[in-house]
């Protein structure tokens, strides 16, 4: 898809301001590639417009945090753009991803004079933390049996998906032995099957009833 489909789709303009449109370029990246890495320089502002992605933070003692699974079009960079920090999580694709680009380099200081653009990154930044607000009272409200139901229907293709269980208990905060406990019973349930090397879906609807709708 062109820039200017893309612009027209999903209403670029309220991202970056029409006279960067000149610099924006438009990516196409499989599954497994990283649109950034944690600890590096941001290079661009990272708008991911379709796929979907995980974001992730590799901790101090080595494991990796599953901060989010998105699938719609989401911002990525603006908070190391305000700050000047490095790149504060990884963000990889978790299947074909198109990610429209605003390289940085000799614009960053232009970029934070521009009252337009600084408005748009106070948006999602709001919105992001509104969303992070309502995530941390899912953890404290739902059951794991919930939260990894949710999990599986935002990573599953076409019935298929598989778990990075020991990132996935860190991220949902509980012991590795209790995640695959519930594991074992959505199989016992006849919810989901052990494919090797993926799992596989075989009720979708009690996988749907079990989701967490907010």
């Amino acid at each position: 898809m062109s820039l200017e489909a893309l612009t027209k789709e999903y209403q670029l303009k309220s991202i970056f301001p029409e006279h960067y449109f000149d610099k924006l370029h438009v990516f196409r990246l499989p599954a497994g590639e990283a649109i950034c890495h944690q600890g590096e320089e941001l290079t661009a502002l990272s708008y991911f417009v379709e796929g979907k992605v995980k974001i992730v933070r590799r901790l101090f003692n080595g494991k990796e945090h599953i901060l989010d699974i998105k699938d719609k079009p989401t911002l990525l960079g603006d908070i190391e753009l305000l700050t000047n920090q490095p790149v504060v999580s990884s963000v990889i694709t978790l299947e074909d991803t198109v990610v429209v680009q605003l390289p940085l380099v000799g614009i960053r200081e232009e970029l934070l004079a521009d009252n337009t653009l600084l408005l748009n990154l106070s948006k999602g930044l709001a919105q992001s933390l509104y969303d992070q607000n309502i995530r941390a009272s899912t953890n404290l409200n739902y059951t794991l049996k919930e939260r990894l139901a949710t999990h599986i229907l935002a990573v599953e293709d076409k019935g298929l998906f598989t778990l990075e269980l020991k990132s996935l208990a860190d991220s949902f905060s509980v012991s590795y032995r209790h995640l695959l406990r519930v594991i074992h019973e959505l199989i016992d349930l006849g919810i989901i099957e052990k494919e090797k090397p993926y799992y596989r879906i075989k009720d979708m609807s009690q996988l749907i009833a079990l989701k967490i709708t907010n």
